[in-house]
């Protein structure tokens, strides 16, 4: 029988602070070069993501952009998209 851990030790372990950047190689062929795009998403991630999000052709819109419940995470609750419309 596997160990079970104590749920505080599992509630620990949902926090991270560790941060993985890429390699200077990998960011040299990436496609987005504006070193801004990673600050407006760090400051409002639900008005980045919804902006390009707003770029998809939606059969209805999103009323929430986000619900964070950790650590499930819902992203544009209430929209329906096909995203197979949206590759054509």
């Amino acid at each position: 029988m596997a160990d079970s851990k104590p749920p505080a030790e599992i509630a620990d372990l949902l926090q991270e602070d560790r941060s993985f950047p890429p390699p200077p190689e990998f960011r040299a062929h990436a496609n987005i070069n504006d070193p801004g795009v990673y600050q407006r998403a760090e400051n409002d991630p639900e008005a980045f993501w919804a902006g390009f999000a707003s770029d998809l052709e939606w059969f209805k819109k999103w009323d929430t952009v986000l619900e964070w419940k950790p650590p499930h995470a819902k992203w544009f609750v209430g929209g329906t998209i096909n995203a197979s419309v949206n590759c054509v």
